[in-house]
């Protein structure tokens, strides 16, 4: 069956569908051979394909993604699944920026982004199973890695093209990249300790997140470590969720005197509940984020945060699953899934919010791990 029927208004000059066999017509060889050129696939000489190829941009032919698909081509599609709150995702700048990043080297190599949102991660599942049985993906990116994470057995057992975002561990024989949580964290609690500070809090995302489970470990092990009080507080990772939590931690008979907040969002909202209680930031409270945004930077006194580059660490991710594309179509299985890989190297970035003598910083969008 030919992967390579198209449509184009102005392809054969009458108006009408442009196919294989007006490309085989045009260039005097069979329509199987048109169809092995445009594929990539052996059988034809270099002489054969380049003339094909000519013809087919002559006639402005375009290769259709479904007939492709059945003839066992790639579709040039790859897939991403979020069991997460729209408006929750609208509101991250790590989401966004991550995205933007994927898109542009997927994109400079003619590769769809198809996105999904669903209610669970079973519906995720349902998903990578239909997408991959239709063959309307040629892989998928996992992200929102959880601690026990159901999704990795089962894209385990579809042995399928597959990238997990997050790491190190829990990712199975599955191919990851990450960045480094536990050393952010250990450059965001030394930092406030050799401010001074001796009770800090961690107001955390959702427990159920390996990145957040991650940084409440090393959390709480550092601050052992270094002979201070860490508290621990659970927020989701909304604004109101982290405004309570403040609220919460500023009522307590030992309140902190710096708290560290999972995302900018957190951050800017815990910052709002610390200036409206009448305390000082950093004087009273310093305040810190894993996340910068332009928002983290504008914000007076300018938030002291993490910076990675979310639109940098996308890139990494889609180079990756192009590789592992590439290797699954010319070996049948991917010889890529040995090795997990850090993707961006922290960077602490000191402002105003930690620091009231420090220079304004300026980095790019931060991200998760």
């Amino acid at each position: 069956m030919s992967s390579t029927a198209a449509t184009s208004p102005r392809g054969t000059g009458r108006g009408q569908r442009v196919t294989i066999a007006d490309i085989a017509e045009r260039a005097g060889v069979t329509s199987a051979a048109v169809s092995l050129a445009v594929n990539g696939r052996p059988g034809v000489s270099d002489a054969t394909r380049a003339r094909v190829m000519d013809i087919a941009r002559e006639l402005h032919w375009e290769p259709s993604h479904a007939a492709r698909a059945l003839a066992g081509a790639p579709v040039l599609t790859v897939g991403m699944v979020l069991a997460r709150p729209a408006d929750v995702l609208g509101a991250e700048a790590f989401f966004g920026a991550f995205v933007a990043g994927l898109q542009e080297v997927l994109s400079a190599q003619d590769y769809s982004l198809q996105m999904k949102i669903v209610d669970s991660p079973e519906a995720e599942i349902d998903t990578y199973r239909r997408w991959f049985g239709q063959r309307r993906v040629d892989g998928v990116v996992v992200v929102d890695l959880r601690v026990d994470d159901p999704r990795i057995p089962a894209l385990e057992e579809l042995a399928q093209p597959a990238l997990v975002i997050g790491g190190p561990g829990h990712h199975g024989c599955l191919p990851s990249v990450y960045v480094d949580d536990a050393r952010a964290t250990a450059l965001l609690v030394e930092h406030l300790v050799e401010q001074g500070h001796r009770r800090i809090a961690r107001v955390a995302g959702t427990a159920e997140f390996l990145h957040t489970a991650q940084r409440d470990q090393t959390f709480t092990a550092l601050c052992a470590q270094l002979g201070v009080e860490g508290v621990l507080q659970e927020a989701g990772f909304g604004a109101d969720g982290a405004a309570r939590a403040t609220a919460e931690l500023l009522a307590a008979q030992t309140s902190p005197t710096a708290i560290v907040f999972d995302s900018d969002e957190m951050a800017l909202s815990g910052a709002r509940v610390v200036l409206e209680s009448g305390a000082d930031i950093p004087g009273d409270v310093a305040i810190a984020s894993y996340e910068d945004s332009p928002l983290a930077r504008t914000h007076r006194p300018s938030i002291t945060a993490i910076g990675r580059s979310a639109v940098e660490y996308g890139r990494v991710a889609a180079r990756r699953m192009l590789e592992i594309i590439a290797g699954w179509s010319t070996s049948g299985a991917s010889e890529t899934a040995q090795t997990e890989s850090r993707a961006i190297d922290p960077e602490l970035l000191v402002r105003g919010s930690t620091d009231p003598g420090a220079e304004p910083a300026s980095a790019p969008t931060g991200s998760r791990g």
